[in-house]
């Protein structure tokens, strides 16, 4: 890209940072963003496991020498989050570690699905990491403040998780953030597992979590592209789509055997349908 090209994006982006910001002051979060420190030797005791995910990757034959790249990209985002302490009260951005997912930060191109084609852009994966930290947080019942789902669902019955569960990122658009609502510090413990495959995220506190808590995603409704007929196969259309969703997740709370009655969580987001190739 020219640098003639790139001022105006330049620009562009340093508006939506500033924007996001701006809404962070707003809203109370600027100031209570948790800083970025680190645990160097963690506790062997006294820690409580809060919530703990693990989602399996695979190696996707379509994707050929690009699977290197992604893997490359979800190990280096673990590494910036590993052992990141957030203290209480605190708000976790993942903004504030991402970054931009440049080269100079270690990021390699990856795979990103733009209107339902496949493109290589650096950090492609990295929204991986930002799944597991939203599934973590989620699961320890801690404040959601702000997670998007991606805009389409990418690999329809190969999704590697459940609509409405996954969280992506983009720079200056699209963050995650969370706050510490526990009453103790968090400390995150993130990996990923080359032998298997495997992303794996512990959320683990002095301070065990006092109820249990219910997470369940629900499809509301089935999208297809305005000029298909819904009665028709998408395996069969000529021109195959991926199926679109309107999902609702919702989260409760309990205490012992109590019935989850207290929703603290609840998200209808919307997945658009596209078409697989070319009309």
């Amino acid at each position: 890209m020219s640098e003639v090209r790139s001022k105006p994006l330049i620009k562009f982006l340093r508006a939506r940072l500033l924007l996001d910001d701006a809404r962070s002051v707003l809203r109370g979060w600027y100031f209570r963003f948790s800083k970025i420190r680190k645990v160097e030797e963690p506790a062997a005791h006294n820690e409580c496991v809060l919530s703990e995910i693990n989602i399996q990757m695979k190696w996707r034959e379509d994707l050929q020498e690009v699977n290197h790249s992604r893997f490359h990209n979800m190990g280096l985002g673990c590494e910036l989050v590993n052992q990141v302490i957030v203290r209480p009260g605190e708000v976790f951005s993942l903004r504030r570690y991402f970054k931009g997912t440049t080269e100079e930060q270690g990021f390699r191109r990856g795979p990103m699905f733009v209107r339902g084609r496949i493109e290589y852009v650096v950090g492609g994966g990295a929204c991986l990491i930002s799944t597991l930290l939203f599934n973590a947080a989620l699961q320890a019942n801690l404040a959601i403040l702000e997670k998007h789902n991606h805009s389409t669902d990418l690999w329809g019955e190969e999704r590697f998780i459940g609509l409405g569960l996954d969280a992506t990122y983009l720079y200056g658009r699209k963050d995650l953030k969370f706050e510490n609502t526990h009453g103790a510090d968090i400390r995150i413990e993130i990996e990923f597992s080359r032998n298997d495959l495997m992303l794996h995220c512990r959320l683990v506190s002095s301070k065990p979590l006092p109820y249990t808590v219910s997470v369940a995603s629900e499809v509301l409704q089935e999208l297809h592209p305005e000029d298909a007929e819904s009665s028709i196969d998408p395996s069969d259309d000529p021109r195959p789509y991926r199926k679109g969703w309107v999902v609702r997740t919702v989260r409760s709370a309990g205490i012992g055997e109590l019935p989850y009655t207290k929703k603290n969580y609840v998200k209808k987001e919307i997945y658009k349908p596209f078409y697989l190739s070319k009309p």
